[in-house]
């Protein structure tokens, strides 16, 4: 190698070492493309398929079911363990709070930790986990992502099961749903429950959103989610 080679090799080590860092964020990239595609390509899907088995509920409900939008599985994105994996027949059980895929009549429950971020229903949902270090408004689990932004708006649809007694002494069991909406706002989660707790999270920009919400005839009561989401992505816009 020539002397003046050497030279520019050794005179200039920031230089290479920026280089072997963006080489190697390359590199992982183009693995992790490689791998789905492989994956995607041969049907090649086992790694979905290390959970547990889903056990079915072994009774009918009176009123309302478990999941998201539809009993029915359908196809879905599933990005789990790194892997991004299109047309997955898919469910979300919202009582236990857990994703299910079939799989040629199995029925597997997906290691809640290695999902990322799944869609179904043209819904995005995302997996956080709880930090005890911030604050106790939100629990580990999966949430509708409604908003992205410099800040985020979050829905989680909680069911939960009432046991009751018919005249004839048979037991029937119905669905209750209740939804809680949370801003996540300087890495920090509020949950909204009323337009007092929205306007206090926007505070630096209220007069603004209250404008905003009447000159659009938005209606906290009346259309809770469309508000919340318009809102936010207002608020959002005002901080550019």
């Amino acid at each position: 190698m020539p002397h003046g080679e050497l030279y520019a090799f050794f005179y200039s080590p920031n230089v290479f070492a920026q280089d072997s860092v963006n080489e190697n964020l390359f590199y992982t990239k183009a693995l992790v493309n490689a791998m789905a595609v492989y994956h995607q390509s041969f049907g090649d899907q086992s790694a979905l398929y290390n959970g547990s088995r889903y056990g079915e509920y072994l009774y009918k409900f009176k009123e309302g079911d478990p999941y998201f939008y539809s009993p029915a599985p359908v196809a879905g994105t599933v990005m789990y363990d790194g892997i991004k994996y299109d047309n997955i027949l898919m469910r979300y059980d919202e009582i236990r709070d857990e994703l299910i895929i079939n799989d040629q009549g199995n029925r597997i429950q997906l290691l809640k930790e290695k999902v990322q971020y799944f869609n179904l229903y043209n819904a995005d949902f995302i997996h956080i986990k709880k930090d005890s270090l911030v604050n106790n408004f939100i629990s580990s689990g999966f949430y509708n992502l409604l908003y992205k932004g410099k800040i985020c708006l979050l829905k989680k649809e909680i069911k939960t099961s009432r046991d009751e007694l018919s005249i004839g002494t048979e037991l029937q069991i119905s669905i209750e749903r209740n939804d809680y909406y949370y801003i996540k706002k300087d890495n920090k989660f509020y949950l909204i429950k009323n337009k007092g707790n929205l306007f206090d999270v926007f505070e630096d920009k209220k007069s603004e959103v209250q404008q905003f919400i009447k000159a659009n005839d938005l209606s906290f009561k009346r259309d809770r989610q469309n508000t919340l989401t318009k809102t936010t992505a207002y608020y959002d816009s005002l901080k550019k």
